[in-house]
């Protein structure tokens, strides 16, 4: 997420007093030579970066929404000092949103430390914001909490977002998930070439955030990612979101293909629509996803992913849940939440004077399309099923209110996060075979200090008014330093920093947990001594009484409540 529209002229301040002291070059065989730079770390001395590698040829003109094409070997020495602009996107989850970034945008970025003693184990980082937005740049996904560590090579990537990354006519016209695409070509690429920086091949961890969450957790289900990777880290977003799918792919492109002022656009063949959009402007391809809003900036995800015939390039062949119930590849899993994830969507309607009236004026439409009812559903059952919404999280109010305003926050958390990660855990469980069976973990990081993506999703000012919101975590994962101050080095977050980075990167080390107190992998523990909660987790919450100001204890308190709740208004049950 970005507040403001600074990237490049931040980058040019940070990249525009570079001593030749500051430079390292590398030539990986079959890449081309590249020139880097030191970085300094948050509390280390320095780390080496390569920023701005491309992987892809630009997915430019008859390239786009098409398949990504390896970037063959360069003859020059290219400047790596710095990072390219992010991927062409409109942030829906700014209270004004922007469009910025170019459409040449496929490159990624390698961090490792100076000092390294045989092959590191890596870091695959897929950045969130709802499969329309997003940063892998370090003004954003700042790599400095993890290069303290000194223990892992990092890369990040851009890939496409929105119509770009994501359009499609549901046939080889425009198969879509060009993003999902982007991000496996990476895979690949750090298969082929890590090794040159140090990366040992055969120690991959791909990890996300919200988006970038999902997408990790469909690469698993992926039968043609096998051996691409080796831990899995999703982190507040699962495959099985509501937002994670679009059902109907044609008709999706054909409003957009109309919205772009294509003629004939419901009568062309899906080749020739494919075609037309090839060739229409991009700002004007961008825009044309406000015409699928049904209000404000809903759907916040205009652009999803999508089933695909299977095939050697797919990478959802059947939907998540089916994939679900059958062998996953054999790689230990953790799973991340947050208190508050709805407060994504939330915090900006019932910040906003104008959005709360509106939607206090067409109450019972918003909220029956906000909760994404599946479509096999009549108009009546999601009148029935969302009246129970309202009795169950709204006190029986068919509105919003001072005593009842919580209530959207937490429908929107439970049924967009809370509830599919539980399916996920569940459903491993229920449809593991012995022979596919791997460990996975969970974590709820409920650590609250003293700022707050809360204060991004709105132009009121909330300081404290929320709890730990959706993305809060990546706080204390990743430096952001366009969007917040450093942490004073010696403060209770900083520990905080030094505790969760470890915790994450240790899973990626290891495969398990380590560094807190001691708990079994999720599986058996779900059905067979809990079958009315889950499994252990750790849970990093505030403790004042705790010489460092925060502790990690272990907890096994999910909501279990209100996902039986929602196991029953899908009928899962």
């Amino acid at each position: 997420m970005l507040k403001l529209h600074l990237p490049l002229v931040s980058l040019c301040l940070l990249i525009s007093f570079i001593s030749p002291a500051d430079l390292i070059t590398i030539c990986p065989p079959n890449v081309g030579c590249m020139r880097g730079r030191y970085m300094k770390g948050y509390q280390s001395e320095k780390f080496e970066a390569f920023l701005g590698i491309p992987y892809a040829e630009p997915p430019l003109g008859q390239r786009r929404f098409r398949s990504p094409v390896w970037k063959p070997k360069w003859d020059d020495i290219i400047d790596a000092t710095y990072a390219k602009p992010d991927c062409i996107q409109k942030n829906y989850l700014l209270p004004t949103p922007i469009i910025y970034g170019e459409e040449d945008c496929l490159y990624l970025n390698i961090y490792r430390p100076v000092l390294r003693s045989g092959a590191l184990p890596v870091m695959v980082y897929i950045h969130g914001g709802g499969f329309f937005s997003g940063s892998a740049g370090p003004l954003i996904t700042g790599p400095e909490y993890i290069m303290d560590t000194g223990e892992v090579i990092l890369v990040t990537m851009a890939y496409r977002l929105g119509a770009l990354g994501f359009l499609s006519t549901g046939d080889a016209s425009m198969p879509g998930n060009f993003g999902l695409k982007d991000q496996h070509l990476v895979f690949k690429w750090i298969q082929n070439h890590i090794g040159a920086f140090d990366g040992d091949k055969k120690k991959v961890t791909i990890f996300g955030q919200s988006a970038g969450g999902v997408a990790a957790h469909m690469h698993l289900l992926n039968p043609n990612s096998e051996n691409l990777f080796h831990n899995v880290i999703s982190m507040s977003g699962t495959a099985n979101v509501p937002f994670g799918i679009t059902k109907n792919p044609l008709e999706q492109a054909r409003k957009t293909a109309e919205l772009c002022g294509i003629p004939n656009a419901n009568k062309l063949s899906t080749a020739e629509l494919a075609n037309a959009l090839r060739n229409i402007d991009v700002l004007q391809l961008i825009n044309a996803g406000d015409g699928l809003k049904y209000w404000d900036v809903d759907p916040l995800t205009n652009y999803r992913p999508v089933v695909e015939r299977a095939g050697p390039d797919s990478i959802i062949p059947a939907e998540p849940y089916l994939l679900m119930r059958r062998n996953y590849q054999r790689r230990p899993w953790l799973i991340g939440t947050v208190p508050e994830e709805g407060a994504v969507r939330a915090i900006n309607i019932l910040e906003s004077p104008k959005l709360f009236d509106q939607f206090n004026t067409y109450f019972d439409y918003l909220l029956r399309e906000l909760m994404e009812w599946p479509a096999k559903y009549s108009q009546g059952q999601k009148g029935h099923k969302t009246a129970v919404v309202v009795t169950e999280y709204f006190r029986g109010v068919w509105s919003l209110r001072k005593n009842n305003k919580q209530g959207l926050l937490d429908s929107i958390s439970d049924r967009g996060f809370k509830h599919p990660l539980y399916k996920a855990i569940k459903q491993h469980y229920e449809y593991r075979g012995q022979l596919s069976w791997f460990p996975h973990y969970m974590y709820s990081f409920n650590y609250k200090g003293s700022i707050s993506y809360a204060s991004l999703f709105t132009q009121a000012n909330v300081t404290g008014k929320y709890g730990v919101v959706h993305c809060d975590d990546l706080l204390y994962l990743f430096r952001t330093p366009l969007l917040f101050p450093d942490f004073d080095k010696q403060s209770t977050e900083a520990k905080v920093i030094d505790s969760f980075v470890r915790y994450i990167v240790n899973f990626a080390r290891f495969g398990f947990t380590i560094d807190a107190p001691p708990i079994g992998p999720c599986g058996s523990q779900v059905l067979a001594s809990r079958p009315n909660g889950i499994c252990d987790y750790h849970e990093f919450i505030n403790n004042a009484s705790n010489p460092f100001g925060f502790q990690i204890q272990v907890n096994s308190k999910f909501p279990t409540e209100y996902v039986k709740l929602w196991q029953e208004l899908l009928d899962e049950l």
